[in-house]
C-alpha cells in the first residue's frame, strides 16, 4: 500500500504524508472529478488493470481504488 500511496502522491502531486488509504473523494481538495478521472487513468496503465466505467463512481477512497491493484 506505501508504494501506492507513493504513486498516488505522484499524480496528485501532493506529499505522500497528506494522503492514506481513507482519503476520500470530494473530501481531500485536490481530489476533484478531472483528478477521480485521471487517477483511474494511471493506475490502469501503471497497473495494467482495466477498471470498468460503470464502476467508477463506486471509488470513494484510496482503499477503493488501491483494490483494482490486487486484482
Amino acid at each position: 500500500m506505501q508504494d501506492f500511496l507513493k504513486f498516488i502522491a505522484g499524480v496528485m502531486e501532493v506529499d505522500p504524508s497528506e494522503i492514506n488509504e481513507d482519503t476520500a473523494f470530494g473530501v481531500f481538495e485536490k481530489w476533484d472529478s478531472l483528478m477521480h478521472m485521471k487517477l483511474v487513468m494511471e493506475v490502469e496503465e501503471e497497473y495494467d488493470v482495466e477498471i470498468p466505467i460503470d464502476e467508477t463512481p463506486e471509488i470513494k477512497t484510496l482503499k477503493d481504488l488501491y483494490r483494482y491493484t490486487q486484482a
